[in-house]
């Protein structure tokens, strides 16, 4: 028998979300700091949202706390280029499993 690699509590979190796929896992430590994801303004020639105008919109969770990660840029497959962003930073607070949504759904896992 083949076992998912998914906690029964991340599994519920992702229907919960109306989720049905995982776009990338990030895996860290309770006190590592690792790179989440980054968000772009809503307009593709527009500089990069403020930390405070893209932690407003973060998901409450339970195992990791947000931090900023300063400028970075991406490549926009909406924009069709590189595009400044936000860079949004996460550090293990508790060890567990959860999913949420970003721009693209993350599974997150804290040991």
């Amino acid at each position: 028998m083949k076992t998912i690699g998914m906690s029964l509590a991340g599994f519920a979190a992702l229907l919960a979300t109306g989720c049905t796929s995982v776009d990338k896992t990030v895996q860290l430590g309770v006190g590592e700091t690792k790179h989440l994801t980054a968000y772009r303004a809503d307009n593709c020639g527009a500089p990069a949202p403020s930390y405070a105008n893209v932690s407003a919109r973060l998901p409450k969770a339970k195992t990791i706390r947000y931090s900023d990660g300063g400028l970075r840029s991406r490549n926009s497959k909406q924009c069709g280029r590189q595009v400044p962003t936000r860079a949004i930073n996460a550090t293990g607070v508790a060890a567990g499993d959860e999913t949420h949504r970003y721009q693209d759904t993350i599974r997150i896992v804290v040991k």
